[in-house]
């Protein structure tokens, strides 16, 4: 994992998909985004539901401001959100924002991504071989769902 930056415990001692979303909330114009779980299916539902309570969030803010430079801002947020792409396949046809995987897919074919959440144990050499090619600068955030 050489010149990347990693993190760890920074979304807390227990993180869930609401400590994720807001993490990929100050990421999501970052490019795309990799998520490595043991069970892809449960986490997208999860952190989808937990993304559209973030959404809400934004749009109430939005609508009790009068800030105009404020306003530009939520509303480039908002698009941004929704247009976001979430998905379980891997690779995908179509483009997408968050890939969320199992280990297993990630070591068939190489994430190009910016960022990586680890939600799962995985085996530190299974884990620089999927950070090999990741630019350099890119984030690794290791949590762990108990």
């Amino acid at each position: 994992m050489y010149g990347l930056v990693r993190e760890e415990g920074s979304l807390g001692s227990n993180p869930g998909s609401k400590d994720i979303a807001r993490h990929l909330y100050t990421r999501m114009f970052s490019g795309k985004v990799v998520i490595v779980a043991d069970r892809p299916t449960v986490l997208i539902g999860t952190l989808r539901r937990q993304w559209f309570k973030l959404y809400r969030r934004t749009s109430r803010e939005l609508s009790s401001t009068l800030d105009g430079g404020r306003i530009f801002e939520l509303t480039k947020l908002r698009t941004r959100m929704l247009t976001m792409r979430f998905t379980i396949r891997w690779p995908d046809d179509l483009p997408a924002d968050v890939y969320i995987v199992t280990t297993e897919q990630l070591l068939q074919w190489a994430p190009e991504c910016r960022t990586v959440y680890v939600t799962c144990d995985i085996e530190l050499e299974d884990l620089h071989r999927i950070t090999a090619m990741m630019p350099q600068g890119s984030l690794v955030v290791l949590c762990k769902f108990n």
